[in-house]
């Protein structure tokens, strides 16, 4: 297939017959899957789609390593487009670039968008028309999973039966009977086709067709669904029927709809689909969190749905800033004087009020738009009693005590969404002058509207103002909330309204989430940190009230400025104790996670510490190992708090317990750094033993990244040590240092043999054991390599009484390499297989022994699979964030490849990893890389 050039005019095509061209040209895909990922990732423009969401999209079903053949999958679409930059590799999934006027499903969106924004409707009708011109035709053959062609589909309906309703008010109805014929045809179980269809032959007098359609509907919904036809086709039916006009004045009450308003597209269908009239009264909750955006929702979604409810649009305010909240007495008054009824004539007593407005409602079709509700009590005597109407209700809870409704929380905006907002507010060209800047301010607005709306109206009264300066006023944490505020907008009040309406147990756990992870926790830790409980009825009450929000598997996070907030009303307390208790805690639980990790890890014993009083621990629904990566985030956090508050040995301690266990899921910087926090404050606290111990463990952290760094680390580690008389210690970091010195192609005998024999006289077996190994390895690298077989030979048989199986199977590993070096292949190959069966779910073990397999593959001329082995290896690693490891992946693959005749792909891996390895300080596999190289160059 031919490349497009990158700078092509691309045109993708998604609204009906999918299609892509570049320059005027359509460009064809070969494969189905190439067109199923492009056209998935096209219905998403500019958001990142999950890998998952892609995996189940392409594969009817999902392949075996899913991820791996998503990111072979990813790379040939990238090499079919001509553009790698098109498609972006995000956390957790990717993400494609659309330039403007390249995708018709944008272009769609946009003028939809326009269109709810029109100043009339005669201009919202054209621009819905030119919206729907855009479709080609139906959706049939399209690549997308059905759910995603779905929504498209439901995205023209929707802006279909807009613009009919637009040409029937319009006085088009005659024009309109022939498309809502086909419409109702092709569409039978959608019944607002029906009901168009209806009021169009009623405008233009033909009752008797209108009878005759209501029949038809009324049979094909009794036959498809079993059901009755709605109540609005009910009432055309009664007003074809009778041809007169009901004894009734409507009244619309909704304020204006907001210009700047944007995105939430699915939700405003979503609510279109609750409230649709029916045979009882429609109820919906929208709820969410102060400044969210609830309430300019519902009227936008309320303007929409006026033609449903034509008896009237009442809207309600409960709560006023200067005036408090209204009581339901005050409530009941205000809709029935809405509803026509004689100031003289509204009862005094609110059940009588509450009887009057069911008798005004009775059998009518309004919507009643209740705004900033506090509690079921202070809207339930308002409820219409008979079907027909819609009431759409905004609060900042749930409202689980309003019975018959439908709930629906609002989240806030995409980052896109949000960047919409501000175009609107001060200007498109502004906004992408400094679009990076635009996105941090979006960020540090947490994507909330009304931090988004007061943020925007500060630019606004400076346009000369670069963003930037009023984005570094809003990255202090500490002032950020003082930063968003302007005249009669303030996100802390929004927020303190909400909080003092909560009850004194809920506000004691706000407080103390300021103690938990932003990036999520469950009920126990807020539990742990408030009354000891299992936290469940806590989680359930701040997030009724929408102060938390459920982030997955069962685990729970504060929006970034309600954290904020729970700070600000946190720091007036001491929290120290609900720390220390959550410490405990976890310090508990770490024992756990320890005892599983020394099946695998060679680690230094935990630090002692202090003892500690039992506590009760949560129950686990997953391995200790496990639990410890899911709570990483947790973990580190209050590792760090701990060194705040001045705990540097159980900060220690905790470390040395779960660390081990973290190193599994990757982040090395992260662990390197939480370690040398702990050696800064044992430092500041005069511990020096806890101060190095610390220091070693960074070393082993950053042995991922950069070796040399971890050898000045070694080196200084191992002095301190033997000046503080900690044996043990100083074995494990002599032997780091002979590690090191080993990666940098740089063998220290003197060293390595230096940690044997203090190793020996020592009380710690797996110390003397790494050690071994280590001068075994050494001893390979200068060309001593039998005498390392008997090291490893001796060592092995003193590490099987150890119940450490990832030592035994370092060990044969080991023996395995040094097997390869004697040309002695079989007995390479044996090592290997028994040591695969010592493997303990340690993916870096797994990761090192793919990649020794790899080197015996490719010694018994099994190239092809030893490339494949090679591939799992560096996939590893690269998952785990190991970049050393990753890179010595990618020697081997080389080796493979180049023995197999790829040489081309050959050359460059081994180019590539020399580069990385070289970059890290590790250089021991270089000469195995340059053998590649100066083969290649030579055949040249």
């Amino acid at each position: 297939m031919e490349m497009p050039n990158q700078r092509a005019t691309w045109r993708f095509r998604l609204l009906g017959r999918f299609s892509v061209e570049t320059g005027g040209k359509p460009l064809e895909f070969r494969s189905r899957l190439n067109r199923t990922l492009l056209a998935t990732l096209l219905a998403h423009p500019g958001e990142v789609v999950p890998a998952d969401d892609l995996i189940d999209a392409i594969w009817q079903r999902r392949p075996k390593n899913a991820i791996n053949s998503l990111h072979v999958l990813v790379k040939r679409l990238r090499a079919a487009l001509g553009d790698a930059d098109r498609i972006r590799a995000e956390p957790g999934g990717y993400r494609i670039e659309v330039a403007e006027g390249e995708l018709d499903l944008v272009e769609f969106t946009t003028l939809t968008e326009a269109a709810c924004h029109a100043p009339d409707e005669a201009t919202e009708r054209a621009r819905l028309a030119t919206a729907l011109g855009l479709w080609a035709d139906d959706l049939a053959l399209s690549p997308l999973a059905e759910r995603e062609r779905e929504e498209l589909e439901e995205l023209r309906l929707t802006a279909l039966s807009r613009r009919i309703e637009l040409d029937l008010e319009a006085g088009q109805a005659a024009v309109a009977v022939p498309e809502l014929r086909r419409l109702t045809q092709r569409y039978p179980l959608r019944e607002q086709f029906w009901a168009q269809l209806m009021r169009a032959l009623h405008q233009t007098g033909a009752q008797a067709e209108a009878l005759a359609v209501y029949a038809n509907a009324r049979a094909v919904l009794a036959e498809e669904l079993g059901v009755e036809p709605g109540a609005q086709l009910r009432e055309l039916h009664a007003a074809a029927l009778t041809a007169e006009d009901t004894r009734w004045e409507p009244v619309c009450q909704l304020p204006a709809r907001i210009e700047d308003f944007v995105g939430r597209r699915a939700t405003l269908a979503r609510i279109g689909e609750l409230l649709e009239p029916g045979e009882t009264t429609r109820l919906l909750v929208v709820w969410g969190q102060p400044g969210v955006g609830k309430s300019t929702l519902a009227i936008q979604a309320a303007h929409r749905l006026r033609a449903r409810y034509p008896d009237g649009q009442w809207f309600a305010t409960l709560y006023d800033r200067h005036s408090g909240r209204a009581s339901a007495h005050e409530l009941l008054e205000q809709l029935l004087l809405a509803s026509g009824l004689p100031a003289g004539q509204v009862p005094a007593r609110t059940g009588a009020r509450s009887a009057a407005l069911r008798a005004r409602l009775a059998d009518k079709r309004v919507l009643l738009v209740l705004d900033d509700a506090a509690e079921a009590a202070q809207i339930a005597p308002a409820l219409p009693g008979t079907g027909g109407c819609g009431v759409l209700i905004t609060s900042r809870r749930s409202l689980l005590d309003l019975p018959g409704g439908r709930r629906l929380r609002i989240d806030p905006l995409r980052t896109a969404s949000g960047i919409r907002m501000l175009n609107q507010m001060i200007g498109a060209d502004r906004v992408e002058a400094e679009r990076e800047h635009a996105e941090e301010l979006v960020r540090l607005c947490g994507a909330l509207p009304l931090a988004l709306r007061i943020a925007g109206a500060r630019l606004s009264l400076r346009p000369d103002a670069p963003l930037s300066t009023l984005v570094e006023r809003l990255r202090g944490e500490r002032t950020r909330l003082d930063e968003l505020a302007v005249e009669g907008m303030e996100v802390r009040a929004s927020l303190a309204l909400t909080y003092g309406g909560l009850a004194a147990p809920a506000q004691v756990a706000l407080r103390r989430t300021a103690l938990l992870p932003r990036t999520g926790f469950q009920a126990w830790a807020l539990g742990a940190v408030t009354d000891g409980s299992d936290g469940e009825r806590l989680v359930e009450a701040l997030t009724a009230s929408a102060l938390l929000e459920p982030c997955g598997n069962a685990r729970y996070r504060t929006h970034d400025l309600v954290a904020l907030f729970a700070q600000d009303v946190a720091s007036e307390e001491d929290q120290t104790p609900s720390l220390r208790s959550l410490l405990d805690v976890l310090l508990a639980r770490g024992e756990e996670v320890h005892r599983e990790a020394a099946r695998w890890t060679e680690e230094l014993q935990p630090y002692q510490g202090t003892s500690r009083p039992e506590v009760d621990l949560p129950p686990l629904d997953c391995p200790p190992g496990a639990w410890a990566a899911r709570e990483r985030d947790l973990l580190l956090s209050v590792i760090d708090q701990a060194c705040e508050a001045g705990w540097h040995a159980d900060a220690a301690r905790l470390a040395d317990l779960v660390v081990p266990a973290l190193h599994l899921g990757g982040g090395f910087e992260m662990l390197a750094a939480i370690r040398r926090r702990i050696a800064e404050t044992a430092r500041a606290a005069g511990d020096e033993l806890v101060a190095w111990r610390a220091d070693y463990g960074r070393a082993e952290a950053s042995l991922a990244e950069d070796v040399s760094e971890s050898e000045r680390t070694f080196v200084a580690c191992a002095k301190a040590f033997e000046e503080l008389g900690a044996t043990t210690e100083l074995v494990f970091s002599l032997t780091g240092v002979a590690f090191c010195r080993l990666m940098r192609n740089e063998p220290d005998l003197a060293t390595a043999e230096r940690a044997v024999e203090i190793g020996e006289s020592g009380p710690d077996l797996i110390a003397r054991c790494m050690a071994n190994r280590t001068l075994a390895q050494t001893l390979q690298q200068v060309d001593r390599t039998r005498e390392a077989v008997w090291i490893l030979k001796k060592t092995s048989k003193e590490a099987a009484t150890l119940s450490v199986p990832s030592l035994s199977a370092g060990l044969l590993r080991e023996l395995a390499r040094a097997a390869l070096r004697l040309g002695d292949v079989d007995t390479a190959d044996a090592a290997c297989a028994d040591a695969a069966p010592l493997l303990t779910g340690n993916p870096h073990d797994e990761g090192w022994l793919l990649q020794l397999r790899s080197r015996v593959e490719t010694a018994q001329g099994r190239y092809c699979e030893a490339a494949t082995t090679a591939r799992r290896s560096h996939d590893i690693f690269t998952d785990l964030g190991d970049r050393r490891a990753a890179a010595s992946s990618l020697i081997w693959l080389a080796d493979a490849l180049w023995h197999g005749g790829d040489r081309r792909d050959a050359v460059a891996l081994a180019r590539q990893a020399r580069d990385e390895l070289r970059e890290m300080g590790s250089t021991i596999l270089a000469p195995q890389a340059e053998r590649i190289l100066a083969e290649a160059a030579r055949s040249a």
